[in-house]
């Protein structure tokens, strides 16, 4: 792909600091909400081996992570995965990795509002899912297109009251059956469910991705970044994975069975009550709305980094008072709004059956960025071989760690999930060709 001048004149403002950082991507995670959906698809494939199969998942993106954590020390601009890749491998390469970001971020917050519209719907009878996605999608997408400063504020507000709502949580389930532990390794799935227990488990703290996009708005990048990364992988996946074992130590004990984010609301309620209830219940409210923010911050960053490259039309990388930019956000809500409400058209409403179908998109697409990763410091490292084996080993480690996983989930998902992506995949290729056939066009007229 021939080489183009990046547009973007303006820098935005940094005025991100760790805390902020680590609050909205914690949101990013919604860990209590992760609980109430992809916990429980990870309990549905995993069964009572769904504890370790969070933390599992949770050492697959601190693996990542980690390739990650060294990447965002030596770059700082806005784009995250995308800037790696573009700067790392090749600018097609770059082009496919933030493509597929766009992919991996768009659905995975709309699975987010999906999964939220799931658990209230049960709650909330009288309203059906698309008024209860609506008043969803307007929360998250007023408070981005207001800007940092609110929206960090909201987050760390939400973020507190989610880590003390699931420390509270765990602790009243373990309380419930005496503090009697039962052994999660007793019973192992096969090895598809477990790979797909594990692709489930590893989407929760999977949030920290929402942090490096946003890298160009951070102050002092080269040590917020990877402290933030690290920092919030490891407080969300332990957190949840806790949660989870208290969950299932409570449905072993008391024999009973658990089949999706609905029933573990009617075990809430009826094991501890309408007012532990309404506590979750204004978790997951916050959770739906915080983890969708997250995820519009993340797909606005690298839709105005890809515009900055000339890959998307320059009104993009325009930034609002010289600080943020606002037309890509705009760009990015319509996407969300685009996709939740299409979720719902096409199964009939059924918010569950929706999340689950762009979910596994999602985290399929996460897996093909990080895996892009991998081999973007694979790459940076082979330039100083025996001074970076450290690096080299990590970041291979990782890629076989990832390929594997998601080799081994492919037969757990449906013709429909795995068309979409692929067909995403190759529309992806495609405007990449489409686009480099318009440069060389302007370099020829440019010659004559």
């Amino acid at each position: 792909m021939s080489k183009s001048p990046q547009r973007g004149v303006q820098k935005p403002t940094r005025e991100i600091g760790l805390r902020d950082l680590v609050f909205m991507s914690l949101g990013g995670q919604s860990p209590f909400l992760s609980i109430l959906v992809y916990g429980v698809a990870s309990y549905s494939y995993g069964g009572s081996f769904a504890p370790v199969a969070i933390i599992l998942g949770t050492l697959l993106v601190l693996l990542n992570g980690l390739v990650a954590y060294k990447l965002s020390t030596k770059f700082t601009q806005s784009g995250g995965y995308y800037t790696y890749s573009y700067y790392s491998l090749t600018k097609r390469l770059g082009f496919e990795t933030g493509w597929t970001y766009l992919l991996y971020s768009a659905l995975y917050g709309s699975a987010y509002v999906l999964g939220a519209v799931a658990v209230l719907s049960t709650i909330l009878p009288l309203f059906d899912t698309y008024q209860i996605a609506l008043v969803f999608l307007v929360l998250a997408s007023a408070f981005s297109l207001l800007g940092n400063k609110p929206s960090f504020k909201y987050a760390m507000f939400a973020s507190i009251l989610e880590i003390i709502m699931m420390g509270f949580l765990a602790i009243t389930f373990l309380y419930s059956t005496h503090f009697t532990f039962y052994n999660p390794v007793s019973k192992i799935p096969p090895l598809s469910a477990l790979a797909a227990a594990v692709i489930f488990g590893s989407s929760i703290p999977t949030g920290y991705g929402s942090i490096t996009p946003l890298s160009g708005e951070v102050k002092d990048p080269k040590k917020t970044v990877p402290r933030a990364i690290v920092t919030v992988i490891l407080l969300g996946g332990l957190l949840a994975s806790f949660d989870v074992y208290a969950i299932v130590d409570h449905i072993v004990y008391y024999h009973l069975q658990l089949n999706s984010s609905i029933s573990l609301l009617t075990l809430i309620q009826d094991r501890f009550g309408l007012a532990t209830l309404a506590f979750a219940t204004i978790a997951a409210i916050n959770d739906g709305i915080l983890a969708t923010l997250t995820f519009m911050f993340s797909t606005s960053r690298t839709i105005y980094a890809m515009a900055v490259n000339g890959f998307f039309h320059e009104k993009l990388a325009e930034l609002k008072n010289g600080r943020e930019p606002f037309n890509a956000v705009l760009v990015t809500v319509g996407a969300y709004w685009l996709i939740v409400m299409l979720s719902l058209i096409m199964f009939g409403g059924n918010a569950y059956n929706a999340f689950l179908t762009v979910s596994f998109v999602s985290l399929l697409g996460n897996l093909y960025v990080h895996l892009a990763t991998d081999f973007s410091l694979t790459r940076i490292s082979l330039k100083r071989l025996r001074k970076r084996k450290v690096e080299i080993s990590l970041s291979l480690g990782a890629a076989l760690f990832t390929m594997y996983v998601m080799i081994t989930s492919i037969p757990s998902g449906t013709e429909v999930t795995l068309g979409a992506f692929v067909l995403w995949l190759l529309a992806g290729f495609m405007v990449a060709e489409i686009i480099d056939m318009a440069r060389q066009e302007q370099e020829d007229e440019r010659i004559r």
